[in-house]
């Protein structure tokens, strides 16, 4: 009955996409791939088989939530030397139907965009308005003009998404479905979006997982208040993960990797992640992801709270400056017990 109304309110939501003019874009869902606490981010966003954590939802839908523990994650990210920032809320519902439940809020902001749109001094190569000499009104900036950098404006770019998934086991497998909404907000106009992800992960053998995802399954829409619809194109992501675990030393590695296929792409994406444990109290990380980002991360893990560390230096080729990402793990029954001794 649960699973019939969650499709009915699915399809009366995408019912309002489909008489608007649509167009294919590529990145519509950037804070979904690019949100995640330090551990994730650390490992490459390597989470689809690696279900260890509850923030592994954002990649897979049939990671149990109410299986992990220390549920309760808040992690912040500051990309780029602080062009980006973006935080991530986690945490597990309760259902009377003993349902498992995983929430994730995101939040991502860019602030002072410049708007250099009609501040070319189109004038042509000798920099005189009206002479119709060549480049003028080209809307090429060509030798001899410039910009009117004394009229530059600034916008701000702004994005809050939800991400709700739940997960029941069919025989050796688990199963998956998430549905996903999106409030975007760029320079003044505002876009609402939804979309549904599908995963399943198995174990086919001893400390190890499979999973699979189907991402933007109904090409998730992004609905723009001038009545343009920016649609998904669905991808398929691949991953698995095996802890290395060694009886007599106190280490333990975990070893994760994933491919992304697109539709009407031909080559593939990969990632790769390990991460190292000692006593697990201590994780060292090593991460790549999709798009060939390095990074590097530590964890501290105790009984009832874990603070993780990544961090993504800038490549050459980019200009782009480091980004940090810090992200704490806590135990909220531990939190509420301790709060009613201090009260």
């Amino acid at each position: 009955m649960a699973f019939r109304i969650f499709l009915c309110i699915c399809t009366l939501v995408l019912s309002t996409y489909l008489t608007a003019e649509s167009i294919w874009v590529k990145y519509g869902w950037e804070i979904m791939d690019n949100g995640g606490d330090a551990r994730a981010l650390a490992l490459g966003n390597t989470l689809t088989a690696d279900g260890s954590s509850p923030i592994a939802v954002l990649w897979n839908p049939a990671h149990q939530t109410h299986q992990q523990t220390l549920p309760l994650i808040y992690g912040h990210q500051n990309r780029f030397a602080g062009l980006v920032s973006s935080d991530v809320l986690v945490f597990p519902l309760k259902t009377k139907m003993k349902i498992p439940l995983g929430l994730v809020i995101l939040r991502e902001a860019v602030s002072r965009i410049p708007d250099t749109r009609n501040l070319l001094l189109d004038w042509g190569a000798d920099g005189m308005p009206g002479t119709m000499d060549f480049g003028e009104g080209n809307g090429v900036l060509d030798e001899g003009e410039r910009l009117n950098l004394e009229d530059i404006k600034y916008f701000n770019q702004s994005q809050w998404a939800v991400h709700l998934s739940t997960s029941r086991n069919y025989k050796q497998f688990t199963i998956g479905i998430a549905a996903k909404g999106v409030l975007h907000n760029l320079g003044g106009y505002n876009g609402t979006g939804f979309g549904l992800d599908i995963g399943a992960k198995i174990s086919p053998w001893e400390n190890s997982m499979v999973g699979l995802t189907i991402t933007n399954c109904t090409t998730s829409w992004l609905l723009w208040e001038n009545g343009t619809v920016e649609r998904t194109i669905p991808g398929v992501n691949l991953g698995i993960s095996h802890l290395f675990v060694f009886p007599e030393t106190p280490f333990q590695a975990r070893i994760n990797g994933g491919a992304l296929f697109e539709l009407g792409k031909e080559k593939s994406r990969y990632r790769a992640g390990m991460e190292v444990s000692y006593k697990s109290k201590f994780q060292v990380r090593f991460g790549r992801n999709n798009n060939g980002f390095l990074s590097t991360g530590l964890g501290l893990f105790w009984t009832n709270f874990s603070m993780d560390y990544a961090y993504r230096p800038s490549t050459a080729d980019t200009g782009f400056g480091a980004s940090h990402i810090i992200s704490f793990r806590i135990d909220p029954l531990w939190v509420r017990n301790k709060l009613k001794t201090l009260l």
